[in-house]
């Protein structure tokens, strides 16, 4: 079923540019879900209309308490930083799996100069469209400025110099049904029609062969590792866990003689 794009009262254009930059990435919703990509005064939004009451979803990280703690909270405790371990404030990170932005935002709050890709055209759009709005805010600014943004597949090997680490959150099909499931990710998973990345071990060795120390995997807390290399150590939060793998590639044997 096709996704179809709408736009608000006194948005066409905007809707007409969407449209055209879908069709030109050749992008067909391959799900059963009734899916709408609307444009307003208020940003981009994805709706599922077959479902009583209708989902949305709409990010805004000047709003409400998500931005609020990245604006303002310290970050020391939040199970991704203490992964990355001792890396200077500023220095440039990856994140191969941007998603709806929450890790991303979170990295480049702490500090980090973080260079983000995100493969789906729909959530790529989504994330931009908030990332815009959120450069206006004026405690958020400094945030989003750190922040490079890029459609596609993550691709290290076009960042030179090399990174000093990544994160990789991969998407896998769910177990079991759960109603608890937060309503963005309902949506989410409704927009793909196949969740699980085909190619996420592969996207796990291009980052270790590609940044100076290390890469990070996001994982459910009682899901198996990724790849066949068993992680050198993890972070455990209450529901996911952060696998910690070394780098493999030149970046490091660099770092060392540094």
């Amino acid at each position: 079923m096709a996704l179809t794009v709408r736009a608000a009262p006194g948005c066409d254009s905007a809707a007409d540019a969407l449209r055209k930059a879908l069709e030109a990435r050749g992008y067909r919703h391959g799900g059963a879900a009734r899916l709408v990509l609307e444009t307003g005064d208020h940003g981009l939004q994805l709706i599922r209309e077959d479902v009583q009451p209708a989902l949305r979803l709409h990010l805004d990280f000047a709003a409400g308490r998500q931005g609020y703690r990245l604006a303002h909270a310290g970050h020391q405790r939040e199970g991704l930083i203490r992964a990355f371990g001792k890396l200077p404030r500023d220095g440039h990170v990856l994140d191969a799996s941007a998603g709806l932005g929450r890790d991303t935002l979170l990295l480049a709050a702490h500090g980090f100069r973080v260079t983000a890709w995100e493969r789906h055209p729909v959530v790529y759009r989504l994330l931009a469209d908030a990332l815009a709005r959120a450069a206006t805010h004026p405690d958020l600014a400094p945030v989003i400025q750190r922040i490079t943004l890029l459609e596609g597949v993550a691709d290290p090997t076009a960042v030179s110099p090399p990174a000093m680490a990544a994160v990789f959150d991969p998407m896998f099909p769910e177990r079991a049904k759960r109603a608890a499931v937060k309503k963005d990710m309902q949506l989410i998973q409704a927009l793909m029609a196949d969740t699980a990345d085909p190619d996420g071990e592969q996207t796990l060795a291009a980052l270790r062969g590609h940044v100076e120390r290390r890469v990070i995997v996001k994982r459910p807390l009682h899901a198996p590792a990724l790849g066949p290399d068993a992680p050198q150590a993890s972070v455990k939060g209450k529901s996911v866990r952060f696998d910690l793998y070394s780098a493999t590639g030149p970046a490091e044997a660099t770092a060392a003689s540094g």
